[in-house]
């Protein structure tokens, strides 16, 4: 276990301690309006976390804060009510937010609740570049689609889809197909290398750009330049950022900051991913965004009914900038370094049946790509099957399935079911250290070397090859 491992669980360790530490003082102060026998049982098993979170082993941390992560959530709010009392003449119905809830403003917590409320704020603080703070607008939602589906009733409802939107074509298929079907003949679907020229051609209401797509070709949209562009355009613009695939590494706010435009900036991503440090136990996501009617979202939140849930809310561990930025640091690291080995070994096997590595030198994952003749399904199932087999029989521990940021670094056959969309195979590096991180790249090595030739050492077995 590395240097920069331990101090993420020492921190996730702390945070946990300290939300408990909250909430014994919560329910401390307000004991009278909970059942005896319930703040007996909390207190007692807040008591026991705080003990165990203590003692813990750092090298068994990371499964303890992972299986613990949602039953610490669960006890935060245990004593709480979704719809909690403003007023009572005997015993309260907020439990531990008891003389914290006003009448028609937080009194139904699926339009707003003190626990995003709270971490909404330290996301704004820890992760968002700003001069001033104040009018950048963030919104914690149920999930990365549940942001992006409160973004599109804000445009729609609002009426500021108008006219001609320019979508970028690696945008990720989920959200592309949300917009195909709701905009149907205003969107101009251009690569992302054109934005600029379709602004000038189709002067767009709206923008839709993935910040690192999530395609067969990553791809790292220059938004720097595409911002400097907007600035100088008349139209009222809305450029909307799913920035779930460079996180905190992309900071646009101090661009447009004060500036006098008509640019309205709104960026969105999943909290699975990176917020979480691994642990993938809640769904999640977060809008930020700043410009003129932005704070309407808000309301648009309420309406849509996505805000996020208490106990996902309490469940994630407080935002840390410097730990997420060494965390990320660390998955950019790895997969680099298998980026250039497997380009290393398709350069010198022309024969192979792969063509390239696609990876911009920044993020969590890769893409290989096939040559045409090999760019089929069944081969793909059959290069994730041998992964498996080789990373198994070399003890390997090697994961099949989505999503990325993740501690262990995983293969997987992604957009299978996305008609029309392409599918492609995604290796999503973890945060292993560098000696399991050469051990990965000796088991890819060995897998494109079987796979490309023919041995009859290994025989993966049918296990691995789902039909989808």
């Amino acid at each position: 276990m590395d240097k920069e491992t331990i101090e993420e669980l020492e921190y996730l360790l702390r945070d946990a301690d300290r939300r408990l530490q909250t909430f014994l003082r919560d329910i401390t102060k307000n004991k009278r309006h909970i059942h005896p026998d319930t703040f007996a049982r909390v207190v007692a098993t807040a008591k026991q976390y705080r003990q165990e979170l203590s003692n813990i082993p750092i090298q068994e941390a990371r499964e303890y804060l992972r299986t613990h992560q949602t039953l610490i959530g669960a006890l935060i709010t245990s004593t709480d009510w979704q719809s909690p009392s403003f007023a009572h003449t005997r015993t309260s119905q907020a439990g531990r937010e008891t003389g914290k809830i006003y009448a028609t403003i937080n009194d139904y917590k699926r339009d707003q609740h003190w626990d995003a409320h709270r971490y909404e704020q330290a996301f704004l603080k820890e992760y968002v570049d700003a001069f001033i703070k104040i009018p950048v607008h963030v919104n914690a939602t149920s999930s990365g689609m549940a942001a992006f589906t409160t973004i599109l009733m804000f445009l729609l409802g609002e009426k500021k889809a108008k006219g001609n939107i320019v979508c970028g074509r690696s945008i990720y298929f989920e959200n592309k197909g949300l917009i195909n079907q709701i905009f149907a003949d205003q969107i101009v679907a251009v690569d992302e290398s054109k934005i600029i020229d379709a602004i000038d051609i189709h002067h767009p209401s709206v923008i839709f750009l993935d910040s690192l797509t999530n395609a067969p070709d990553i791809i790292v949209p220059d938004i720097r330049r595409v911002i400097k562009h907007l600035l100088k355009t008349k139209e009222e613009t809305y450029l909307v950022i799913d920035n779930t695939g460079l996180s905190i590494h992309l900071q646009l706010i101090p661009m447009i900051f004060a500036r006098r435009s008509n640019l309205r900036l709104i960026l969105f991503e999943s909290l699975n991913k990176y917020h979480q440090f691994g642990m993938d136990r809640v769904t999640g996501g977060i809008i930020i965004a700043y410009g003129k009617d932005t704070e309407k979202l808000f309301d648009w939140r309420v309406h849509a009914g996505t805000n996020i849930p208490d106990i996902t809310a309490a469940s994630l561990p407080m935002p840390n900038r410097g730990i997420l930025t060494k965390r990320f640091t660390r998955h950019t690291r790895n997969a680099t370094f298998l980026v250039e080995a497997l380009r290393n070994w398709i350069l010198h096997h022309p024969n192979a049946p792969f063509e390239d590595i696609s990876f911009p030198g920044i993020g969590s994952y890769f893409t290989i790509k096939f040559k045409k003749s090999y760019a089929t399904i069944p081969v793909y199932k059959r290069f994730v099957g041998l992964s498996l087999s080789i990373a198994k029989r070399r003890g390997i521990n090697l994961v099949s399935g989505t999503s990325f940021g993740l501690d262990t670094t995983r293969v997987y056959l992604t957009a299978i079911r996305s008609v029309p969309n392409i599918p492609f195979i995604r290796i999503a590096v973890g945060t292993e250290d560098s000696g399991e991180t050469s051990a990965i790249r000796d088991l890819f090595i060995e897998t494109s070397h079987i796979f490309s030739f023919g041995s009859h050492a290994i025989n993966f077995p049918e296990v691995f090859l789902p039909e989808s």
